[in-house]
């Protein structure tokens, strides 16, 4: 029981079922003996190559903890959205967790999003293929002019009826999966005035329609390198059945799935967090100076403490906020809490485990200065700092 910050008293209990639990024992033993000694191996050579990705997605397959969040009887594992949360945790202590359990993004949201919202022929010939392996995709909505970043109702892209096909005109940027994905959501404004939340549809685009290029591929900071690209649409025709949700509703459908996908943000940083706290932790035990571990100074144990201490708070924050949702009651504003903090809690970790170490961290043969690369882009993507703190501020007047 607390307190939720408008005076109102909240009787709470999120408990992990015991589903939950073994999703999580589950996919800590496979991160532990498979993933993380894979990644290991790769340490400093770039991105790890896509028929090893394919080998560790087997091999989550058969261990029962691939696509846990997607329904059975399109491939997945059927587990409801709170269930999958310590998955989460546990997938995000590696930056190949996510992708070997196929709980990545953009496909584990633009998979939920089909399945929210799709078509039974679209789940047939994009949701399934996706959650099978056989497609990738992206999610195509940032334009990089007029805030249509931070603020999407804001886009340029327009998408006009002829006949029975839709011709979309679009500058896409900054699109996770661009260069590798076989189709894409595209958002586009087909009715209304800049600024409405009405009148933007998404489409399922091919990437093998003529008219649909991959102009750039951008460097990045962390990640993998490649993944993200501009994609430009020149009057690019699609029939009627690649419309996904209702048109005009391509905005709602979306933030159907950003509100989760904040919380399971939320959940990897947690993991990372944790995992770098750990490896901080047992270093500092080891590595002596002046006669003594490093563990026995205060200028180290005390920065661990805090960050432990703020792993912790995180964890209840993020649990909050699915535990509302799971009691379909709004969590707007801790959906954008619970991803704000994640997001600054993975950079502190990242941070501190890099001090910790010393010199070894900023070595590559090291976790730690990959995890520190790519742990900045959390305050980014998915709504900024900014932005989440500009909607935790509006849900409190």
């Amino acid at each position: 029981m607390f307190y939720n910050g408008v005076r109102e008293r909240v009787d709470m209990e999120y408990h992990d079922s015991d589903e939950a639990k073994q999703l999580a024992a589950e996919a800590r033993v496979f991160m532990d003996d498979v993933v993380i000694p894979t990644e290991r191996e790769y340490l400093g050579d770039g991105p790890v190559p896509e028929d090893v990705i394919a080998d560790l997605r087997d091999e989550a397959r058969e261990r029962g903890i691939y696509c846990p969040q997607i329904h059975e009887e399109h491939g997945g594992g059927g587990y409801d959205f709170a269930d999958v949360l310590p998955l989460f945790e546990e997938a995000g202590r590696s930056l190949l967790g996510a992708t070997a359990m196929r709980v990545d993004a953009p496909d584990e949201g633009n998979m939920h999003t089909i399945e929210l919202v799709g078509t039974e022929s679209q789940k047939e010939e994009f949701l399934e293929p996706l959650v099978a392996g056989e497609l990738r995709s992206g999610f195509s909505m940032t334009e990089p002019r007029d805030g249509a970043g931070s603020d999407p109702k804001m886009m340029r892209t327009r998408a006009e009826k002829d006949g029975d096909e839709w011709v979309i005109n679009a500058n896409k940027y900054w699109i996770t999966n661009a260069p590798y994905a076989d189709f894409a959501m595209v958002f586009a404004r087909t009715s209304g005035e800049d600024g409405d939340y009405d009148g933007v549809t998404c489409f399922l685009v091919d990437a093998d329609n003529p008219n649909y290029e991959v102009a750039r591929i951008h460097r990045t900071m962390g990640m993998t390198p490649g993944g993200h690209g501009e994609l430009n649409l020149s009057d690019c025709r699609v029939p009627e059945d690649r419309v996904m949700g209702e048109v005009g509703g391509g905005f709602q459908a979306a933030m159907n799935w950003i509100g989760g996908g904040r919380i399971n943000i939320a959940a990897s940083a947690v993991g990372n967090a944790q995992y770098l706290l750990d490896l901080a932790v047992d270093y500092a035990k080891d590595r002596e100076t002046f006669g003594k571990p490093i563990s026995r100074r205060q200028g180290i144990s005390f920065q661990l403490a805090d960050l432990a201490t703020d792993i912790e708070q995180v964890r209840h924050l993020y649990r909050y906020a699915a535990w509302k949702i799971k009691n379909d009651e709004r969590a707007r504003k801790e959906e954008s809490m619970a991803k704000w903090k994640g997001a600054q809690l993975n950079n502190k970790a990242a941070d501190i485990a890099m001090q910790v170490f010393g010199g070894a961290g900023f070595m590559k043969d090291q976790p730690i200065e990959r995890q520190y690369r790519s742990a900045r882009v959390l305050r980014i993507f998915e709504g900024t700092d900014e932005i989440q703190q500009r909607t935790i501020a509006r849900e409190l007047f």
